[in-house]
């Protein structure tokens, strides 16, 4: 059923096609033609209209109504010639002529519904189309105003850190542009990666992050990678993880590497059903880092964000190198 749904909606989008019509109505025609062969082997002039309806049926559900009177008036004059008795001839009685006109006039108003049916949900659909199409326009510009939002605000803080006379002012206002530059981030990825507008490709939007970062706050003697597995994940989940790895790399950049020079490594993985993301750097480490003004707030907030997706979040010092702090986040599947 579901295939003649389709087949209708493709043919309803179609030009007038007399051929279209035609070719669907002979298709009718042959299929009640064969039904009636496969009667008339075993019961002769049986239910001469026995398969007639269902095919004329469903040509008109098919094409339209033209189709449908088509293949029922070329089936009536079959019948007419070749079943109802005297075969092969048009000679009909009264009873006959009578029952003939009762089965035309009950095909051509089963015609008449079905097409009128099919008009009406064919309607139905558009109007459900056009519908669909203007919420996704409108959901289209509040996106984008939503991200115009976020960019004014974080261009403000900049701004403002920009003409502010106390440096660590100036940190806490650029920490706090870079957190709305990563919510905003997350709208483009998930318009881009979501038809349903619920997931994020989670690598896809941590480059994004990585590279705002870049261009924003990373002096140029600090180099900052990215080797992250393509995954995607719910929206909320990549928005808490994007302002973790914001925090974790806003802090190494400020208080691990005093001489201005040093590497930050980012890596996302599959675990099971889960993910792990590891931030590294090579940088002083946390203990002998010169000032940590800030650093505690970024780390309550990091803990705050890992306790919402209920995952696990170790700052320690670095394993793979033999200097710097490691973070490691731990986040177990989420529910839907």
């Amino acid at each position: 059923m579901n295939v003649v749904v389709d087949l209708s909606l493709r043919l309803a989008g179609r030009k007038p096609d007399l051929g279209a019509d035609l070719l669907i109505a002979a298709a009718a025609i042959g299929l009640a033609t064969a039904g009636r062969l496969v009667v008339d082997i075993f019961a002769p002039g049986v239910a001469p209209f026995a398969f007639v309806f269902p095919f004329i049926i469903l040509a008109s559900l098919v094409a339209g109504a033209r189709a449908g009177m088509i293949a029922a008036t070329a089936c009536l004059i079959l019948i007419w010639y070749f079943v109802i008795p005297p075969a092969r001839s048009f000679e009909i009685s009264a009873t006959q002529a009578i029952g003939l006109f009762v089965a035309a006039f009950s095909l051509f108003l089963a015609v008449a519904v079905i097409s009128a049916f099919r008009s009406t949900a064919l309607r139905l659909r558009e109007e459900e189309r056009r519908h669909v199409e203007f919420l996704s326009l409108a959901l289209r510009e509040v996106d984008h105003r939503t991200r115009n939002n976020f960019q004014i605000a974080a261009s403000l803080l900049i701004s403002r850190a920009m003409s502010h006379a106390d440096p660590d002012v100036q940190d806490e206002l650029r920490a706090a542009a870079g957190r709305l530059q990563s919510l905003a981030s997350v709208y483009s990825n998930l318009a881009l990666s979501s038809a349903d507008l619920t997931t994020v490709l989670l690598h896809d939007h941590l480059r994004d992050v990585c590279d705002r970062i870049r261009e924003a706050m990373l002096p140029p003697g600090i180099t900052l990678s990215l080797d992250a597995e393509p995954m995607q994940v719910a929206a909320k989940t990549a928005v808490a993880i994007a302002l973790i790895v914001n925090e974790a790399i806003t802090n190494a950049t400020k208080h691990t590497f005093p001489g201005g020079l040093g590497d930050i490594a980012l890596w996302v993985r599959r675990e099971g059903d889960g993910l792990v993301v590891t931030i590294e750097d090579n940088g002083v480490g946390r203990a002998d880092a010169p000032s940590e003004k800030g650093h505690g707030s970024g780390a309550s907030l990091m803990q705050l964000l890992a306790r919402s997706l209920h995952a696990t979040l170790e700052i320690s010092a670095g394993s793979t190198i033999d200097q710097g702090t490691r973070c490691e986040l731990r986040v177990p599947a989420q529910p839907d």
